[in-house]
């Protein structure tokens, strides 16, 4: 590429000497000049930045290994220098506190706290005790039984709600049951109060409909 810069540049500079000494044009030529110059300049500029650039990272790969050579010494007892030792060793104890934070890390993530399960037919979320659901008045521990294995990749799955009265299974946005004729209630925000079941006492669910340990409805409850 250097060579045919400079061929065209003396050739160039031949034509532009004989048209100068008829004086002719003088100007525009004297501005190509300039920009073959340029061009050459600009091409000698980025040689040299490559040239650097290759130096340079030779020379981070060579302090590298001088250094992981040295570190090594001095774990064999080796090196005697005060400064040398020092940073020797405050790159030991940085190593150590580096394994030390992975395994930090590594036991946070281990103790992360277990997904609240959910009711495999209404996907509420229940207690880890529950035997019904407090939404839909399912039993929790048939449910997880009969429950299939999750859809591959790339499925959808369909969860069908169940009447709560005679656990038919209800069409898609189903305002009453096709059974039995019960009207489905859309669940409604309640305000937080405690409430107990009347059969067995156990606690409930703000706006639960059964509860969630004999499955007993909760309008028979106070």
């Amino acid at each position: 590429m250097s060579d045919i810069i400079e061929s065209i540049r003396q050739g160039a500079g031949q034509v532009l000497d004989e048209f100068d000494q008829k004086g002719q044009i003088k100007s525009t030529l004297q501005g190509i000049r300039l920009q073959l110059g340029e061009l050459e300049r600009r091409r000698r500029s980025s040689g040299l930045e490559g040239q650097i650039k290759a130096l340079q990272g030779e020379s981070k790969q060579l302090t590298e290994a001088l250094g992981l050579q040295t570190l090594s010494l001095f774990e064999l007892g080796k090196i005697d220098h005060p400064e040398l030792s020092h940073l020797c060793r405050r790159v030991s104890e940085l190593r150590a506190e580096i394994e030390q934070k992975k395994a930090d890390l590594a036991a946070l993530k281990a103790s992360a706290a277990p997904a609240q399960p959910r009711c495999a037919q209404c996907q509420t979320e229940v207690s880890a005790d529950a035997e019904f659901c407090p939404k839909c008045g399912a039993e929790l521990r048939t449910l997880a039984a009969e429950t299939p294995a999750p859809p591959a990749a790339g499925q959808r799955t369909v969860v069908r709600l169940r009447c709560p009265k005679c656990k038919t299974v209800l069409p898609p946005k189903a305002g009453f049951c096709p059974t039995c004729g019960v009207k489905i209630k859309q669940p409604q925000a309640h305000p937080a109060r405690k409430q107990f079941c009347a059969s067995c006492g156990a606690q409930m669910q703000p706006g639960a409909r059964f509860c969630p340990l004999c499955g007993k409805p909760a309008s028979s409850t106070p």
